[in-house]
Formats: C-alpha cells, sequence, structure tokens
C-alpha cells in the first residue's frame, strides 16, 4: 500500500494568514465610499486606480471512504484521500494572490499566482494567468499572454472558490481536460441585442502540462472558438478547441463543451455537456462524454444544492475503462461578506470494470462499487 508521511500544509497556513487578513481589509473597504466613489464638490466621481491588488483562497479537510485508491479532482495531483490519506486538504486548499493594472484607458494587464497541490508533491506557487489587454472599442478587445481557456462554464472562476456555490466542480466533468491556459493571443467581440450579449472568442496559442511522473507534455498550434449569450438570469455557453499534443499519436486532441445556467437570484440550475477525444498508444480514437446537472435554492445566506454528474467512454479499448457517476449533496453559508462556509457529501459509483477517476489504485483491487466522500470548506476572497 502506498502511504505517505505528515508534511506541512504550506497553503493552509498561508490561508489561514489571508482569511485573518480579510476581514481586515474588508472592514476597512466598508470605511469608504460605495463603489469606489469619491467625493468631488459634492458629486460622487468613479474612480479606477492604476493598480489593484487582490485575493482569493480555499481552506478544506476531506475525508472518503475508500481504501483501494485516492480520490483526486484530476490526474495532475500525485495523491488523494482514500488508500493515501484518511483526511486531506490537498484537493481543493489553494491560495491566489491577483494585480490588476490599468496602465491607460485602453490598455490593462493581469498577472495572478496561485499556490495549490501540484504534480511533485508540494505547493509551489506557479504563474496561473499574466497577460496585456488593450480594448480597442467597448465590444472588441485583444489580449496577449498567459491567458484562461474558457472552454468550461466556470473556466474563469473554477479556481475561485468563493465565485462558486459547490464545494468544487463536478470531478466526472472537469478532469476530463488538464489544459486550462495558453500561451498566446485572443480576441473577444460583444454583440447587443436589445436585452441580450453574445461574446465571441478566438484563441490561438500553446502550452506545458507536467503529469505526476515529471513529464512535460507540450500541446502546440491550440486553437479554440467559445461563445457565450447571455440574457436577463440566464447564460449559455458552447466551447469547441482542438490542439496538437506531443504524447499521442496522431497528435490531434479535441474537445467540445455545451453549458447552461440559469440564477434569478432565489433559485439556481446549471447544466454541462463536454465530451472528449484523444488517442491512445496504439492509435485509436477514445473519445469520453462527461455530463453534470446542478440545482438548489437561496434562503437568505443558506443556499442548500444537489449535483448529479457522470463520466463514460464511448468506445471499448481493451483496457480499464474510466467511467463513474455521482450523486453529491451540499450547502453554502455566507458567514461573511467575503468568507463562506460549505460541506458537501459525495457518492460515487464506479462503473463496471471500472476504477473510475480514482488514483494509485492498489494492484488487484476489485473494479465498480461505490464510496462516499466528505468535505468541509472555508472560501474567500480579499
Amino acid at each position: 500500500m502506498r502511504m505517505q508521511t505528515a508534511r506541512p500544509f504550506q497553503a493552509r497556513l498561508i490561508a489561514l494568514c489571508a482569511l485573518l487578513c480579510a476581514n481586515a481589509l474588508a472592514a476597512k473597504a466598508s470605511q469608504a465610499d460605495d463603489n469606489g466613489m469619491v467625493s468631488d464638490g459634492g458629486l460622487s466621481v468613479p474612480t479606477q486606480p492604476m493598480f489593484a491588488f487582490n485575493g482569493f483562497g480555499t481552506i478544506e479537510e476531506a475525508h472518503a471512504f475508500e481504501h483501494y485508491g485516492d480520490y483526486v479532482f484530476d490526474n495532475l495531483q500525485p495523491s488523494g484521500i482514500g488508500r493515501s490519506r484518511n483526511w486531506s486538504g490537498d484537493i481543493d486548499s489553494r491560495i491566489g494572490l491577483q494585480l490588476t493594472s490599468h496602465l491607460t484607458s485602453q490598455l490593462s494587464g493581469v498577472l495572478q499566482v496561485v499556490s495549490e497541490y501540484r504534480w511533485n508533491d508540494t505547493y509551489t506557487p506557479f504563474v496561473n494567468w499574466a497577460n496585456f489587454q488593450y480594448t480597442l472599442t467597448p465590444d472588441f478587445s485583444v489580449r496577449i499572454g498567459r491567458i484562461a481557456m474558457p472552454s468550461f462554464m466556470a473556466s474563469d472562476s473554477r479556481k475561485i472558490g468563493f465565485s462558486n456555490i459547490t464545494a468544487r466542480p463536478p470531478v466526472e466533468v472537469y478532469s476530463l481536460l488538464a489544459l486550462k491556459t495558453s500561451d498566446g493571443i485572443d480576441t473577444t467581440y460583444r454583440m447587443h441585442f436589445n436585452d441580450m450579449t453574445d461574446s465571441t472568442t478566438l484563441l490561438y496559442g500553446k502550452a506545458t502540462v507536467t503529469n505526476t511522473s515529471g513529464v512535460d507534455i507540450h500541446s502546440t498550434d491550440i486553437k479554440g472558438i467559445f461563445n457565450t449569450l447571455e440574457f436577463g438570469a440566464t447564460t449559455l455557453h458552447a466551447a469547441y478547441q482542438e490542439r496538437h499534443v506531443d504524447n499521442q499519436h496522431p497528435p490531434l486532441g479535441k474537445f467540445f463543451s455545451l453549458s447552461a445556467n440559469y440564477d434569478p437570484g432565489t433559485w439556481f440550475a446549471s447544466v454541462e455537456w463536454v465530451k472528449a477525444i484523444n488517442f491512445n498508444a496504439k492509435g485509436l480514437e477514445v473519445p469520453r462524454v462527461a455530463w453534470d446537472i446542478n440545482g438548489g435554492r437561496r434562503f437568505g445566506d443558506f443556499a442548500p444544492y444537489v449535483t448529479i454528474a457522470a463520466l463514460q467512454p464511448k468506445v471499448n479499448t481493451g483496457t480499464i475503462p474510466i467511467a463513474q457517476r455521482s450523486y453529491a449533496v451540499g450547502v453554502r453559508l455566507d458567514v461573511m461578506r467575503n468568507v463562506d462556509v460549505k460541506a458537501q457529501l459525495d457518492h460515487v459509483h464506479l462503473g463496471a470494470g471500472s476504477y473510475g477517476t480514482l488514483l494509485n489504485v492498489e494492484k488487484g483491487s476489485p473494479t465498480g462499487g461505490q464510496f462516499n466522500v466528505a468535505s468541509f470548506v472555508v472560501d474567500f476572497i480579499f
């Protein structure tokens, strides 16, 4: 059995310090005029500082009632909860710091550094975003640098737990694509139709992902088109991207997604469908499909919710498939303006003849089966 010795949880300690600072920052902000306004002869005039510093974090403890393998968020985490550790905060705990600059009325930049559990069993900080944006018109902009790819509905906010209702995005869906940023260029154009806004983004770039064996996997010639339609409380999102990956032959990989979100305030609901196509070592095309449905209701600062998700292969490759589904119930409580706490219970069903998304599975372990995951989370922003 693979076991790990206890090690310092660096990100949790840093996050705890930031959490203490967050309340002080919130109190300080409340002393300023609302909406970033300053007084000018009795009038309120909007201000935009040249530099703005913000941060976010998540402190988590989770437990998996599973002994044959590790429950992880994706296969870039070397270990998780279950076989290696009974309890851990490594699945979702992180802290992020972001510097935003408004150099001119048209030119802005963003630098975001994140510390989270990584492929090498450390919390070494890394640059998640680093780009400049030039706004040619109010509806047309160009960015260059390291850019978050809007492949999912929650791509921009996935790491910011406070922005999400659930303890974590569904593993079945969000583990299908390890590639989350691109080093390159994108353009976004917005169109307005009465009360509707349609945004289309075109992207081109490259990226490198390091797996848990320390091997760099290079994706080049990344091309993507992403569209978001917003009207009232409804948001529709569609994405397509393709790329050349150096660890498969043929090298072409593709990804599709469709999603919808409805959030009028009291009730909320979302649905997401994704499909990933890659090639295995034998050159066989391996498509996989995943989906999730989430819904809940807000009672003031208290929001219970449910999530159903599934991941299934579409072809038989002759190897153990990756298939599972899960049912989750949880609650979110906003305890402060910038702090929430969450509790979530996932019931995971592994597919027939499958270990699902479990990693570090003990040799000879039975396939299939089911287990529960309990998660307790504190999210904050500052």
